[in-house]
């Protein structure tokens, strides 16, 4: 089933190993989704802040 005027973004790091440079918690804290409103329902409802990190190549892919 299918939400209409349901958006998605999709985030995706590239490391430069496959070690990676960064810890994944490190990479995971570099993304803060914070509500703008008391009750947020939607996506526009919520402000997202990516922090770059040095040497990281990060994605961002439109969703459905």
């Amino acid at each position: 089933m299918r939400v209409r005027g349901l958006k998605y973004k999709v985030y995706w790091w590239e490391h430069q190993s496959k070690l990676g440079q960064y810890s994944s918690a490190k990479v995971h804290r570099s993304l803060s989704v914070k509500p703008r409103i008391d009750q947020p329902k939607a996506f526009e409802d919520y402000v997202i802040e990516l922090t770059e990190l040095e040497g990281l190549k990060v994605e961002i892919v439109d969703g459905l």
